[in-house]
């Protein structure tokens, strides 16, 4: 017979700290988070330009890259899901209004995201048929631009502020 507690525990041994985050790790404010998301940022905006070279001259290549750089803003997306948007949405539960307006915000990043991704597509579909490159590689480079704008401006400071607001509270109770 399975037993579901003998299971749970072996998955909780084998969980390390430095494992990446999963959707039962608990929900808590993290310092360092925006920098390191800013800097997933740096790196796909850095290797999606190094690639803008050889799209044309080396389609493969440059399919596998494209592919590679929507894996990593794919990545980028889990790690915003997973540790972002649950501490704001926590800090948010008691303010229906603000909680609201959190989930529609949410929405809209959700809906950019999914455009860059389907731009990535595109750009990788334009790549293998060798027509039209340049516009579907403009279309990703703006959708991307506006997606992290959008992060920027609204999300990454929203959480700096519930984050630090939090920090303060347990310091205060202590």
């Amino acid at each position: 017979m399975f037993k579901f507690a003998a299971f749970r525990q072996a998955v909780k041994e084998i969980d390390a700290p430095s494992d990446p985050p999963t959707w039962n790790t608990p929900v808590q404010y993290d310092a360092a988070l925006i920098a390191r998301l800013i800097a997933q940022h740096d790196e796909l905006d850095e290797r999606f330009a190094a690639m803008t070279s050889m799209l044309e001259r080396d389609p493969a290549i440059a399919e596998f890259v494209v592919r590679d750089c929507a894996e990593r803003l794919h990545q980028l997306r889990h790690a915003e899901a997973l540790q972002l948007y649950p501490v704001i949405a926590h800090a948010l539960s008691a303010d229906p209004i603000q909680r609201r307006l959190f989930w529609q915000s949410r929405l809209v990043m959700l809906g950019l995201a999914r455009r860059v991704l389907r731009r990535f597509e595109e750009l990788a579909r334009a790549v293998q048929s060798g027509n039209g490159i340049a516009a579907a590689a403009g279309h990703v480079v703006a959708g991307m631009a506006e997606y992290r704008r959008r992060n920027e401006t609204t999300m990454y400071p929203l959480y700096e502020k519930v984050g630090r607001r939090s920090v303060a509270g347990k310091t205060k109770a202590a």
